[in-house]
């Protein structure tokens, strides 16, 4: 029997078991008594208010679904898949649809149609050395907004940390040139938020500021991504962006495409994590390091070439990429894992969670070549 019909049996015949949980370990128990993993993560489900928060839904969206599996994931150091696994397992035991269930199609954003005025009344904000920093969108969602150039004279030149978080009725954002900063969280569960017009100017997405981002676990802040659990599907990034910060573009579902800026160093981690529909990734040639857990979760994924100057590729930073055929790991690569090879979450997966015809495709007497072997996992001649 599927796990949602034993859980949807437990629900039905022990009604009570969900305001008491000795006794839903007791049933978990004895339901998966051959699967202490599998009962420990649905219980984990339950004791971080998610099954509770469940009961409450008729459909479960992608931004809600990331937003558990983070939560689990990160609470309970569970690997993603596991984490999801465990999440829908609840969601299909109590009735909830999920938005893929539901066919999750929205209406487009309004293609040709003209582009609303600035309105400097719509914001809070600051004055900064540089110029004006907008802390705060107070007017109401229209479906294509343009951010100021100006306030009272001066230049806007940054966007605060969580300026238009929740805005959720936003499609289109257009930013105008001078804007160089975008903070944490910006756009954070903008969920209608498909389009972003990012100017010439810009130079960092995300930064190092923790105001208003959570701690995990009450100690390690964790730094939102600027356009976490958005709806965007393409995204290029221009050539004056030096830094893109975690969690950038985090949960982006509907993302397909992104072209990352030319002098890009490295990709931070979790950028990418859960990007569920991402086909095609543009690498910049100055990268030199991928971080942890930066594509885990990017199921649609079938090939991926590096650029000759990768040094390091993070732990998990291709974990849960189901459908990855291919990488081509350049001569360059001297770190894979942590310089461990596999650590908490292995850097490409545990092998039953790859595609069966998973390869590294290398040089002769590469680095990627001794990682390959040690790894057992096959390895095939690049191409020249």
């Amino acid at each position: 029997m599927e796990d949602h019909r034993i859980l949807a049996r437990i629900v039905k015949d022990y009604p009570d078991a969900l305001s008491d949980r000795k006794k839903l370990q007791a049933l978990l128990s004895d339901f998966f008594a051959e699967d202490r993993l599998r009962r420990n993560i649905l219980l984990m489900v339950y004791d971080d208010g998610i099954v509770g928060e469940l009961q409450g839904l008729d459909r479960l969206d992608d931004v809600s679904l990331h937003r558990f599996v983070k939560s689990v994931g990160q609470g309970y150091g569970i690997q993603t898949q596991n984490a999801e696994a465990a999440v829908l397992t609840w969601a299909r035991a109590l009735g909830v649809m999920t938005e893929a269930e539901c066919g999750g199609e929205t209406e487009g954003v309004p293609a040709g149609g003209e582009v609303p005025e600035a309105d400097e009344s719509a914001y809070e904000y600051e004055d900064t050395p540089k110029g004006i920093r907008l802390l705060r969108y107070i007017d109401f969602d229209e479906a294509v907004i343009a951010v100021p150039g100006s306030v009272g004279g001066r230049k806007v030149t940054e966007l605060g940390n969580h300026a238009f978080k929740g805005c959720v009725g936003i499609e289109k954002i257009v930013l105008p040139e001078g804007i160089e900063t975008l903070g944490n969280g910006v756009f954070l569960n903008c969920k209608e938020l498909r389009e972003v017009v990012l100017p010439g100017t810009l130079k960092r997405i995300g930064t190092a500021d923790p105001t208003g981002c959570p701690k995990i676990l009450g100690t390690m802040t964790k730094l939102e991504g600027t356009f976490e659990n958005t709806a965007l599907e393409r995204v290029n990034v221009p050539d004056s962006v030096k830094y893109i910060g975690e969690n950038a573009f985090a949960g982006c579902a509907k993302l397909e495409r992104i072209a990352l800026s030319a002098g890009l160093g490295e990709i931070k981690e979790n950028t990418f994590c859960w990007c569920k529909s991402l086909t095609e990734v543009i690498f910049p040639p100055a990268l030199s390091a991928i971080r942890s857990e930066a594509f885990e979760g990017c199921e649609s994924l079938v090939s991926v070439t590096l650029p000759e100057g990768v040094q390091s590729i993070g732990q998990g930073a291709f974990a849960g990429c189901r459908k990855l055929e291919r990488i081509y790991l350049p001569d360059s690569v001297s770190e894979i894992g942590g310089g461990r090879g596999s650590g908490f979450i292995q850097t490409f997966g545990e092998a039953d969670d790859r595609h069966p015809d998973f390869t590294i495709l290398c040089n002769a007497g590469s680095y990627a070549m001794s990682y390959a072997r040690k790894q057992q996992i096959r390895c095939a001649r690049a191409q020249g």
